[in-house]
């Protein structure tokens, strides 16, 4: 035989594309060819193929060999093309029996000794597999991620020859085990957050409902030390959105190897990342920080230090929930549906709050450094709160116990409960999603609609930032699991919103 056919994928974002690797070995000087839009580590397999193949023994005839990957019209990229290289190139010289490999979807790095090294994507791979009733040859590495994707067989070799010998029968490759994430013990609880009790109450009334939050005050004031706490109060992720996660972190090589991923991602990026590295693209067109935050959180600490060009690139992510990066030969889509946290100081030296220690560039370095946030990006925040920094003898004079994590989880699961029952069968299932024409839904008293209209037309209050109010108080609601939402729940909703982002000189006198 002459010619072998032997199938594996291509990955456009999370969307894999089933990829046919034509092997033929024919007359001719001895030559070996790769064609079909192959990026240049494509392009080297064929040395590590050759120094595989003689490690075990083997060695490429005198022929010409031609390797094609069809669709010849997608890019090739990535180190997965080693391994269905090389076993239609053994299956062309008959080593591996006639249409054996046409039931399985294969990849894998061949190293020089013939061993299988580590890919990324295997568990996109297996659900692609899945999906189309055939089973996955990846490394052993990959195995037990893979092992999530379905109902589907998977072979997992060391090498090449463990391979081989299951192929012919010699020898069979175990099936890998099903495991479980360990979730590692977490030390960080909100117990440990003395005093701020009215931040704690914000940060929940956040994890309830999804809505952005920005948290502003002096240096040392804990607004670090409560967004990290953010992700013990929020529930794990369930099969559905984990499957979601660990795509994406398959797909970047993040994740743990060991099965799905269950707690909710927290990422919290420097403050001089660049654009691409933020919402995704660069080299291979990676997810950016917005997908590996997705169903999570993304903490962005020093807000007004970030690059505008950055903040206003989360601009269409926190509203659709995904984002797509436009290449050369095409859009790539990833998920983008993240929870927004976010902390800054009040002004350049930070003590803007402190009367004493207030320089005197006062207020004009206030305005100046708030204003450095983009308004779109502002108006999306619909928690906006203000921190004091507490001394530290102010802090051992708190006696009172501290809602720990666990309290507020309560809390906050309670809320989400009411939340999925609510938003049954729509495409929504949180309050921050609502969308204004489906306002009717939160049920709001016509007392409390009185109260934020008049609110609303006092301050002139911008439309995402009033339909936001209504939202944040149907939260509120839920957590103490009222029915409608009542003029108490509305005021506190709009003493999240009543920050002043510029201070006139007249007003200090």
């Amino acid at each position: 035989m002459s010619v072998a056919t032997v199938s594996t994928i291509a990955f456009h974002g999370l969307q894999p594309i089933a990829v046919q690797v034509q092997a033929h070995v024919g007359k001719g000087l001895p030559a070996f060819h790769i064609v079909g839009l192959a990026d240049k580590a494509v392009a080297e397999s064929k040395e590590r193929i050759k120094s595989a193949l003689q490690s075990i023994g083997l060695s490429l005839p005198a022929k010409r060999v031609v390797i094609n990957m069809s669709p010849a019209d997608i890019q090739k990229e990535g180190n997965h093309y080693d391994l269905p290289i090389i076993l239609s190139i053994l299956e062309a010289l008959e080593i591996i029996p006639q249409d054996y490999l046409k039931d399985w979807i294969i990849m894998g790095e061949i190293s020089l000794d013939a061993q299988i090294s580590h890919v990324t994507g295997a568990l996109l791979a297996a659900v692609f597999a899945a999906n189309s009733n055939k089973g996955l040859i990846c490394p052993a590495s990959c195995g037990k991620e893979a092992k999530w994707g379905g109902d589907l067989n998977i072979l997992a070799p060391l090498n090449l020859i463990q391979l081989l010998n299951h192929i012919k029968g010699i020898q069979l490759c175990p099936e890998p085990p099903i495991t479980h994430t360990k979730d590692r013990k977490n030390d960080q609880d909100f117990a440990d957050v003395k005093g701020h009790e009215s931040i704690k109450r914000a940060l929940e009334i956040s994890a309830a409902g999804k809505h952005h939050t920005l948290m502003i005050g002096p240096p040392g004031a804990g607004k670090s030390m409560l967004s990290e706490r953010m992700n013990t109060i929020l529930p794990e992720l369930s099969t559905k959105e984990a499957l979601e996660v660990s795509m994406i972190y398959s797909v970047s090589n993040l994740n743990n190897k060991s099965g799905l991923i269950k707690k909710r991602p927290f990422r919290a990026p420097h403050h001089n990342s660049s654009l691409p590295s933020i919402i995704g693209g660069g080299y291979k067109c990676k997810p950016g920080e917005i997908s590996l935050a997705h169903h999570g959180i993304l903490f962005m600490d020093e807000l007004s230090l970030w690059a505008p060009s950055v903040l206003n690139g989360l601009r269409e992510s926190i509203e659709t929930g995904h984002i797509s990066v436009a290449r050369a030969n095409g859009n790539i889509q990833y998920p983008a549906q993240f929870q927004l946290i976010a902390a800054m100081n009040p002004c350049i030296c930070g003590h803007a709050y402190d009367l004493e220690q207030r320089c005197g560039k006062f207020p004009v370095c206030y305005n100046n450094y708030i204003n450095k946030i983009p308004g779109p990006i502002w108006d999306r925040f619909g928690i906006i709160i203000s921190i004091d920094k507490l001394s530290p003898w102010e802090l051992s004079e708190i006696n009172g116990k501290s809602k720990s994590s666990a309290e507020m989880k309560h809390d906050v699961e309670k809320a989400i409960t009411m939340q999925k029952t609510r938003y049954a069968g729509l495409s929504f299932s949180c309050n921050h999603n609502v969308p204004s024409s489906k306002i009717g839904i939160l049920n709001v008293s016509q007392e409390a609609m009185e109260l934020i209209n008049k609110y609303a037309k006092s301050i002139n209050m911008s439309n995402r930032r009033y339909y936001n109010s209504i939202k944040i108080a149907r939260t509120i609601a839920d957590i103490e699991g009222s029915v409608s939402v009542q003029t108490n729940h509305i005021e506190e909703s709009i003493s999240y919103n009543i920050f002043q982002k510029n201070i006139s000189p007249v007003q200090i006198k």
